[in-house]
């Protein structure tokens, strides 16, 4: 139904270090995957009118959090993957931008597995932290993105 899409947003994500592949798969893959799907239309190269994608990723990727090395591993590889196509956009005509946010209110910090069980409080400690809003994080997302940076 849709002639174009401007603007991709990859914001699955999963925070259970006891399913390593699922989490690998949500976070990482799944980023991969649907990235990949999206060039074929939009690379300029092959005639494509470009695009913005816009990949959530985490500050874990920048300072892991060593309860949860599986989770972080999996947004520092999306993270290191997103710099990679932002430096690519010259060439392929599509910008990409990680999306960074700290600790979120959402379902996933509330209760979640932390790796071989090394943290039974792990969701709990976290909480400890200054957290964001679903909200205020929509609304710096937005606000990067209209920045351009």
């Amino acid at each position: 139904k849709l002639k174009t899409v401007d603007l991709l947003i990859n914001g699955a994500g999963i925070l259970d270090d006891n399913q390593i592949e699922r989490t690998i798969a949500v976070n990482f893959t799944g980023t991969v995957n649907t990235t990949t799907a999206i060039m074929d239309f939009w690379d300029k190269r092959n005639g494509g009118p470009g695009g913005v994608i816009a990949n959530i990723c985490s500050v874990t990727g920048f300072n892991s959090i060593y309860q949860v090395p599986v989770y972080s591993a999996s947004k520092a590889a999306a993270l290191s993957f997103t710099t990679s196509l932002a430096k690519l956009a010259h060439i392929t005509g599509v910008t990409a931008y990680s999306i960074n946010p700290g600790i979120t209110k959402t379902v996933l910090v509330h209760k979640f597995n932390s790796w071989l069980s090394v943290e039974p409080r792990v969701a709990e400690r976290l909480l400890e932290h200054p957290t964001q809003t679903t909200l205020q994080c929509a609304q710096n997302f937005v606000k990067a993105i209209e920045a351009n940076q």
